[in-house]
């Protein structure tokens, strides 16, 4: 990157979320408002990788490595363990949701090998190392952030919408609880 550009500003989308207790009333709308959050942080990344933008990327290496290692994962376990399960058991036969959902979770298990190298790269941004394979890590990035963008507009699309058809309200209470839960916020109930 030459002296003459700036680095790109990180989004304010990359501070860690504080949600209050209240955010886990509307489990759906929670998770709508965590792809929002996802998506501003995967545009920010693939303009990053467009450019090159090491210095953007070094300085916010460590919220990218809590984003990486800590909040995605939890939101992939979101899915996964929970909303997931709810919907195969509620959806109707010709939801086709088992396809859609088994496509959904094939692709969380892709994005966590992308995001180990990823994580390799960024600690080593963060120790203010060199990037041993920058290109490697500008690819890995934008290939991360092009495919999370599709996933998330999928998820959003298809998936949320059913879910707010087809969850019952004692099934959003549950995930509501679940999602309180794995953010160490207590539960009653």
């Amino acid at each position: 990157m030459s002296a003459m550009t700036s680095a790109l500003t990180p989004p304010a989308a990359l501070a860690a979320p504080r949600p209050d207790s209240g955010a886990f009333h509307q489990p759906i709308a929670f998770i709508r408002a965590d792809h929002d959050r996802q998506e501003a942080i995967c545009t920010w990344l693939e303009a990053c990788a467009d450019r090159e933008d090491s210095q953007a990327i070094a300085g916010a290496a460590q919220a990218l490595l809590r984003f990486f290692t800590e909040d995605l994962p939890r939101h992939a376990l979101d899915e996964e363990e929970d909303l997931f399960p709810l919907l195969r058991r509620r959806a109707a036969p010709q939801d086709g949701i088992d396809r859609i959902l088994d496509q959904l979770s094939h692709e969380h298990l892709l994005d966590r090998d992308l995001v180990e190298f990823l994580v390799e790269d960024l600690e080593a941004l963060a120790a203010h190392l060199r990037l041993p394979h920058a290109i490697r890590f500008f690819n890995n990035l934008k290939a991360f952030a092009m495919t999370q963008v599709r996933h998330l507009a999928w998820e959003n699309a298809t998936v949320l919408p059913l879910a707010e058809r087809r969850l019952s309200g004692d099934d959003l209470a549950a995930l509501g609880r679940s999602l309180a839960r794995r953010r160490g916020f207590p539960v009653d109930g």
